[in-house]
């Protein structure tokens, strides 16, 4: 069912049928909600995988991404936490960082009918959503310079020139200090 979500979705719900404890599906199908922008269903999915399986840190993290979509940080920022007391490793928080990057980049970029993730706003609003979700990122790995590059042009968007410069300057002595590595 490659590419085909609604099916992916359909193919789901016949095992939750069957099983409605099955994890695996339920964190299967909110992956295909976040695939198609639709948050609410995949959070609703993640918080059951987390209800049944609150020893899996993906569950948590796949729920603060949502929460983080719909433009609640402070609830996304409190799974993130339970996130990483499951899953330690550096590697995994760094890719989680990266991933809500992505995110917060994609909310910044896309506007109108072409917007594919978010909750729809505009403007000003959508720039301040962007922001919440990079610095979101930039916690989860301070050295992430595409983060603080996209919050230096979230910050330009939101006429903050003395945050842009910052933003701008720190994406700089990342960029430098990883080429250096």
């Amino acid at each position: 069912m490659s590419g085909n979500h609604e099916a992916a979705i359909q193919a789901f719900d016949r095992v939750l049928s069957q099983d409605p404890n099955d994890v695996l599906a339920l964190s299967a199908k909110g992956s295909e909600y976040a695939s198609l922008g639709r948050p609410r269903e995949a959070l609703k999915c993640f918080e059951r995988a987390i209800d049944l399986d609150p020893e899996t840190a993906e569950h948590y993290r796949n729920a603060a991404i949502c929460q983080l979509e719909l433009d609640e940080p402070e609830l996304a920022r409190n799974l993130l936490d339970q996130a990483l007391e499951l899953n330690t490793e550096h590697a995994w928080r760094e890719a989680s960082a990266v991933e809500i990057a992505n995110l917060g980049e994609a909310l910044a970029t896309e506007s109108g009918k072409h917007r594919t993730r978010g909750i729809g706003l505009t403007g000003k609003a959508r720039y301040r959503h962007a922001r919440h979700v990079l610095e979101v990122a930039l916690e989860l790995n301070p050295g992430l310079a595409e983060a603080a590059r996209a919050l230096a042009d979230v910050w330009a968007h939101l006429g903050d020139t003395d945050k842009r410069d910052q933003y701008t300057q720190l994406a700089g002595r990342l960029q430098r200090t990883a080429t250096a590595v």
